[in-house]
């Protein structure tokens, strides 16, 4: 047993705190982590988080100091253990722990119930039994997990809940229990709570401060604090997810809503603005909207009315711009044929070279087109935006190859297929303006989250940042945009063209195509694939998808979170998708009546 550290150690005559948790230090309740940052001012905090399992043969102990100056503990043991050799290795461990750190005088403080199993031989000067975090908080409950409570409740000084509703269900159970909600004012809740911890290490050496049914005689009950909220939800994400499920909430629900993003805009990367030429241009690339959802199309035009457009694409390849998808006239024009629909479905049968199990991506294009038009078309691009080759690619890449034996030059075949008449900007400004709904930019939602408390939220950003990377960071492929603008009405003679060749640009895009735009110059946007930089696509492999299922158990376990869109579920969506699951988380919210006032 080993215990790696690396923080500076604090010594101080008030009692250590040592606080026992099912959950990681950065995803407890904000409400803890602010009485637990504000402890560790003026006495050593112990955070003990839940054990990972690993391939090392002998278990240890990781600790380090967070900003805070809360010590995290994080247990490293053996996979394959049974429960009664993991507890007992957790004792162990704990116990080299307090002799390391010369852990004498302490009090315990138990967010899960289930730790009692390998702390039960402790001495502290006080227990304090914190369920904010521990049946409010997780979804199952193991199966010892009444056992673990009931001893816990038998042996605590005092227990802690979240909510006057909880409070009138478990009152009969325990003497001295009280109830902090997540309310706005943490700073009274602590000075609360650290009188009644001051009150019971007394009591504990002071038969006469308890009466006969063990309840602490308190003659200035502290002043829990205030139950009214500023917000019901916290939305961390302004792009089309967030967004949504905002406008639902504050419209439909009648929830107060406070909205941050990192970025100085709303709309995530469906962003456009009018750049200094005064043309308006989509910043993360072009972001063309089509749906087969009515409902989703409906959803929308409550803040927008629609241009119609039909995408069209066109590929260079050898030396011509042929359209894809591949059509008739795209095989006519590239071998110099004059087929009929007819002749060209013959055409695609015999050049496909059909295969028994389709894995990758390179099976799917070759099984449909063979190798001559999968070079052409499909490996070079897809080597340039994903920095693989297309046979090492999952076959969900490249779900399906769209060839037609007509001369439909149109990139999408969905029934709806429009632009935001005044672009998306203007749509979500109008999706956002709501009484209900209150917008911070610029702002990472962990700047405020534990001085703006909120009763839910909803998470739009990356799952793996959420927990900071406890399973390391899941790849993302990204985009440098190269926008230009040019002293001309017409750049290119498509609205997008790919260039799936020698090029290290994948497509250059001119946005008065889209936006119908009329001006006297066009501004043009040229995208460069690359490893780093803003998280755009998923890289769907197996092994990354074995981390993000890691990721996704801890988000399962987590009630009052809402995991929705790109990247907080590791999938890459279109527009409307995003827009569909959205309606759907929210609908889901509003069927279990999460989040309402008592």
């Amino acid at each position: 047993m080993t215990i790696t550290r690396s923080f500076t150690p604090f010594i101080s005559d008030t009692p250590d705190i040592v606080c026992l948790s099912n959950l990681p230090w950065n995803c407890v309740h904000p409400r803890l982590q602010h009485i637990l940052s504000r402890c560790a001012s003026e006495r050593r905090v112990f955070f003990i988080e839940e054990a990972i399992f690993s391939d090392e043969q002998l278990g240890r102990l990781a600790v380090s100091q967070d900003k805070s100056r809360v010590i995290v503990v994080v247990p490293y043991l053996p996979k394959g253990l049974c429960e009664a050799a993991i507890n007992a290795d957790l004792q162990t461990l704990i116990n080299d722990l307090f002799v390391e750190n010369n852990i004498y005088k302490y009090i315990c403080w138990y967010c899960t119930s289930k730790a009692i199993a390998f702390t039960r031989h402790l001495q502290p000067q006080a227990i304090v039994y914190d369920c904010i975090d521990d049946l409010p908080t997780l979804k199952s409950v193991p199966p010892a997990f009444h056992e673990y409570e009931t001893e816990l409740f038998n042996l605590a000084d005092l227990v802690f809940i979240g909510e006057h509703s909880t409070h009138a269900i478990k009152e009969y159970q325990h003497p001295n229990i009280y109830a902090f909600p997540s309310s706005v004012d943490c700073e009274r809740t602590w000075l609360s709570m650290m009188k009644l911890i001051d009150f019971a290490v007394t009591a504990r050496h002071d038969e006469n401060k308890i009466n006969s049914n063990g309840a602490m005689l308190i003659y200035e009950t502290p002043e829990p604090a205030t139950t009214d909220l500023i917000f019901d939800y916290l939305i961390v994400g302004a792009g089309f997810s967030g967004s949504v499920i905002a406008e639902r909430l504050a419209s439909q629900s009648g929830k107060r809503v406070l909205v941050v993003d990192k970025r100085h805009h709303i709309g995530g990367n469906a962003y456009d603005h009018y750049d200094d030429h005064g043309i308006l241009i989509h910043k993360y690339g072009p972001h063309i909207f089509h749906t087969n959802s009515r409902e989703v199309f409906e959803y929308l035009s409550r803040f927008t009315q629609w241009r119609p457009y039909e995408h069209r694409v066109l590929t260079s390849v050898d030396g011509q711009l042929v359209p894809i998808p591949i059509n008739l006239d795209t095989i006519n024009k590239l071998y110099g044929m004059n087929l009929n629909s007819f002749e060209v479905e013959e055409f695609f049968k015999s050049i496909a070279e059909p295969k028994e199990y389709i894995r990758t991506s390179e099976d799917v294009v070759i099984s449909k087109v063979g190798k001559e038009l999968y070079k052409k078309f499909f490996q070079g691009y897809t080597r340039k935006q994903w920095g693989l080759d297309p046979s090492e690619l999952d076959k969900s890449v490249i779900a399906r190859v769209p060839t037609r034996t007509n001369r439909d030059n149109r990139y999408f075949t969905d029934t709806y297929q429009a632009m935001p008449l005044h672009g998306f900007t203007r749509m979500f400004e109008k999706m956002l303006n709501h009484p209900n709904i209150k917008v911070m930019l610029n702002t990472d939602y962990r700047e405020i989250e534990q001085v703006i408390p909120c009763r839910e939220m909803v998470y739009t950003g990356p799952i793996d940042e959420f927990f900071d990377y406890r399973y390391g960071k899941l790849p993302y492929r990204s985009i440098n945009f190269q926008h230009e603008t040019h002293n001309t009405p017409v750049f290119q003679p498509a609205p997008v063209i790919n260039y799936p060749n020698e090029h290290l640009y994948t497509r250059v895009t001119e946005f008065k195509y889209l936006t119908g735009q009329e001006h006297s110059k066009t501004s043009i946007v040229y995208e460069f694939p690359q490893a780093d930089g803003d998280p755009y696509y998923p890289v769907p492999r197996p092994e990354n998808n074995e981390i993000y299922q890691k990721y996704k158990a801890l988000a399962d376990s987590m009630l009052g979170v809402h995991f929705v869109g790109r990247l907080a579920t590791y999938k890459y969506y279109n527009m409307d998708q995003c827009v569909a699951q959205a309606l759907s988380v929210y609908k889901q919210i509003a069927s279990l009546g999460v989040g309402s006032r008592e």
